[in-house]
């Protein structure tokens, strides 16, 4: 005989019937909705795993080119998540217990039906959201008769969520000296409710699949069971959606075979392509990662409460939970006193009362906190008001209160758990280079002048691509071939490190080759793009991997004729020149490959240069950056950039005078072209410099026009005295409502000179007017905050503006003259 528990996960309640129906009926099998490709490692789940545990299973097919362009080949990788109170674990523990065999019946995660699913369990949003695992995902976002179900049930308790309904129907207390319903009427009330959401619904293109090898299963295991003698019956647990269909379904394939009379072979599953790196290990787990609250989408919210309530009964569950928030509260310096404790018992007995309870529920315990202890109004939603992560601006105290019920258990593998090669790789480095994390935070500091540190920041950063946590870098080069040649890293021992490598085996089995995979895939996955092209190009320098960055300057150069922004080009010219001037971290310096895409790059950069127009277009700092990176080329590059040299300088003139270019691209070509001057002709650019600055002098351009000047040509602006004059006799000719106009941009543009150089610059500014340097130190830190000094001024405009409207010039001036005397 075949018992189907449809069941949602996570759920106490769940928990309970199933291991009262394995006790009562003590099956030959017990099925369970989960990965089929672990039934032949189901020990591994017997090991003496602290939980929450969960399998993870990945699967990466290789990237390939062809005619057609790059295909990055399929990626995936879920998890299918346990906690002590899951359905599925005690189905697991208990059907081992009374010597059942026990095993999955789900297809594999790996399986396309799982494609963009990270967890099995999890509810499922967008067009398919009718077919997820989770029944209440129907609740929520499922198109068909089951969301209208759910929300007629929500309506008639008078709930919000489908959380709260779910509490209220089936989270109480159990047994009638509790107050509660007893197992066999918990049995009957699930079964109805699934059967009601079902509804016939078909399960679409994501869970048809799935049924269709749960309920051979299922059928396998009722013909070998009922072979037996005497006959043993059969348990399968899956999620409460499937439960219907699986039942009916096992039945029909049953009475196919036994009218045949054949003998039914186990199912079993497809493995995927040759090519594919594929697999499947435990991995430690955490209450944090289960709960709703922190963006976990299935079963139910509040993990470390729901464990109190497996253990102890909801009855006793929610008191406890009221001292352990209350704990955390003071720990955190939450003024909590004896009276709010009190207030919080009191209302949340009065909500249970009111709303029917046998006893204290999540959301009256909930409900009764936010009431007693917020004090102020606020500024977003409760939390357990919807699903989902918490809203921004959340009251710290609620924040407080929901990280109490979500617990903070972390869970442990069993020391004899299988792991992948990568993890034995890593360590074996770790230990190989002393940078193994210890309890308390360690430091390390590399110099990337010698080949050991090289060696010790290779490993760093390979751990830093595959997002290990517990390894930052606190300061270092931004570019692998910056002149700061010193990093410092911070190492910490995370709970986190162990699941992580275990999920990073994706990548490859050594962390060199686990690391080059996951650029590769990111280089695929670029798009052509030079911006993400050059960030891989800069990771794949770091970690020590240069056949890869050729691979990228390769990609790059096919990429820079289809590239149509001027500040992308400009970033690509400035990490290949690093490159090529720094190459003998990649053992190719001088490549003629880096020459031929440099060449390239500059005549792209330069035909962009031409097309950009906006006459009041804002400062765009990529673009002037790009502009200066040409110049650099010119100046600094190979031989054959320097015979682009006439070519550039006509491109800058033009654009230095074009009335149609963006002020900011004015600057800066006018910037490259002064930089690129030698002897008389740099005295002439400082003269050609000077009349532009006279002839952008309106407020809305002048910042940007100076901006781009000064990116381009900082060192010669600083030491142009004729230059900075003007550019005083321009802004002492503006009003002040210029001065408000111009004020922004004009901050922006002398924030590219250091405070040393602006310290320079207003000496020399305080000489022209008779003032002592002395005040120019001062002169760069303003006691009050800009953006307070403009409303001053817009303040003072207005009051001269009203006082000029009433004839009442003369007053506002002795005003003035008064306030100057006595200051």
């Amino acid at each position: 005989m075949l018992h189907v528990i449809g069941i949602r996960h996570h759920s106490p309640a769940c928990a309970r019937l199933v291991a009262h129906v394995i006790e009562r009926v003590r099956p030959a099998h017990v099925l369970i909705e989960g990965p089929a490709d672990m039934n032949a490692r189901m020990d591994e789940l017997r090991l003496a795993h602290a939980m929450p545990v969960a399998i993870f299973t990945f699967l990466r097919e290789e990237p390939r080119t062809d005619a057609s362009g790059d295909h990055p080949g399929r990626r995936h990788a879920s998890w299918t998540p346990f906690c002590s109170y899951s359905p599925e674990w005690v189905a697991l523990t208990e059907g081992t217990r009374v010597g059942a065999e026990v095993r999955f019946c789900d297809l594999p995660a790996w399986d396309p039906a799982f494609e963009g699913r990270t967890n099995r369990y999890a509810d499922q949003e967008g067009p398919d959201a009718g077919t997820s695992d989770d029944p209440n995902a129907r609740v929520l976002e499922g198109p068909r008769t089951s969301k209208r179900y759910g929300e007629a049930l929500c309506k008639r308790y008078g709930v919000d969520d489908i959380d709260t309904l779910w509490d209220h129907l089936f989270e109480g207390p159990v047994g009638a000296s509790a107050g509660g319903a007893s197992l066999d009427e918990l049995a009957h009330r699930l079964a109805t409710y699934f059967e009601h959401l079902r509804n016939d619904e078909p399960g679409g293109p994501r869970d048809a699949p799935r049924e269709e090898l749960m309920s051979r299963f299922a059928a396998w295991a009722v013909l070998e069971g009922s072979a037996r003698s005497p006959a043993r019956d059969v348990v399968l647990v899956c999620g409460g959606f499937h439960a219907p269909f699986v039942e009916k379904r096992t039945a029909e394939i049953v009475r196919a075979f036994e009218a045949d009379g054949e003998t039914m072979p186990m199912p079993v599953v497809a493995q995927p392509s040759e090519s594919a790196r594929f697999g499947s290990y435990l991995v430690p787990y955490t209450y944090r990662r289960l709960d709703a609250f922190a963006g976990y989408d299935a079963g139910m919210p509040s993990p470390g409460f729901y464990e109190l309530v497996f253990e102890r009964g909801a009855e006793h569950a929610a008191e406890r939970l009221l001292e352990i928030a209350v704990e955390r509260l003071r720990k955190k310096k939450q003024l909590v006193s004896t009276a709010d404790l009190i207030a919080a018992r009191t209302l949340a007995e009065a909500l249970r009362a009111m709303r029917g309870h046998a006893a204290l529920l999540r959301t009256d315990l909930l409900d009764a906190l936010a009431s007693a202890l917020v004090k102020d109004g606020l500024d977003a939603p409760l939390p357990w008001a919807r699903r989902g992560p918490m809203a921004p601006r959340t009251d710290p105290l609620l924040v407080e209160i929901v990280s109490a019920l979500s617990g903070e258990r972390e869970g442990r593998l069993d020391p004899r758990t299988p792991r992948p090669p990568l993890v034995f790789d890593v360590e074996a480095e770790l230990a190989k280079h002393d940078l193994v994390s210890t309890a308390e935070p360690r430091t390390v500091k590399l110099s990337l002048r010698d080949e050991a540190g090289r060696a010790r920041s290779r490993v760093l950063h390979r751990l830093s691509v595959l997002a290990i946590p517990g390894y930052v870098r606190a300061s270092g080069p931004r570019w692998a071939t910056d002149t700061l040649l010193d990093e410092v890293w911070a190492l910490t021992r995370s709970t986190e490190q162990h699941p992580a490598l275990i999920e990073a085996s994706i990548w490859g089995a050594t962390l060199e080759s686990a690391a080059l995979a996951r650029l590769e895939d990111a280089l695929v996955r670029s798009g052509g793009k030079l911006a993400a092209l050059t960030e891989v190009l800069g990771a794949a320098v770091f970690v020590g991997i240069g056949g890869l960055a050729m691979q990228v300057i390769e990609r790059v150069e096919s990429a820079i004729a289809n590239e149509h922004a001027l500040g992308d080009v400009g970033t690509a010219i400035s990490r290949l020149f690093d490159v090529f001037l720094h190459g003998e971290l990649l053992g190719a310096q001088g490549a003629s490959a880096l020459e031929r895409v440099l060449a390239a790059s500059l005549e792209r950069g330069l035909w962009l240069l031409e097309g950009v127009v906006g006459p009041t277009a804002p400062l765009d700092e990529a673009e002037v950056r790009a502009v200066a990176a040409m110049r650099d080329v010119i100046v600094r590059g190979p031989s054959t950039m320097a015979a682009e040299r006439g070519r550039a300088e006509g491109v800058f003139g033009r654009r230095a005078l074009d009335p149609q270019a963006p002020p900011g691209i004015r600057g800066a070509a006018l910037g490259a072209l002064w930089s690129l001057a030698q002897g008389e002709t740099s005295e002439e650019r400082e003269a050609l410099a000077v009349a532009a600055t006279k002839g952008a002098s309106l407020p809305t351009i002048l910042g940007d026009f100076l901006g781009g000047l000064f990116v381009v040509a900082r060192a010669e602006a600083l030491h142009a005295d004729g230059l900075l004059a003007a550019i005083d006799e321009v802004l002492v000719a503006l009003d002040d409502h210029d001065v408000l106009v111009g004020l922004p941009s004009l901050r922006l543009a002398f924030s590219f000179f250091p405070p040393r150089e602006r310290e320079a610059i207003a000496k020399k500014i305080l000489a022209r007017h008779g003032r002592s340097g002395t005040a120019a130190h001062q002169m760069l830190k303003l006691r009050v905050a800009p953006r307070d000094v403009a409303a001053g001024l817009e303040m003072d405009a207005a009051a001269t503006s009203l006082a000029r409207r009433f004839g009442l010039e003369d007053a506002l001036d002795r005003g003035a003259t008064s306030e100057g005397e006595g200051a």
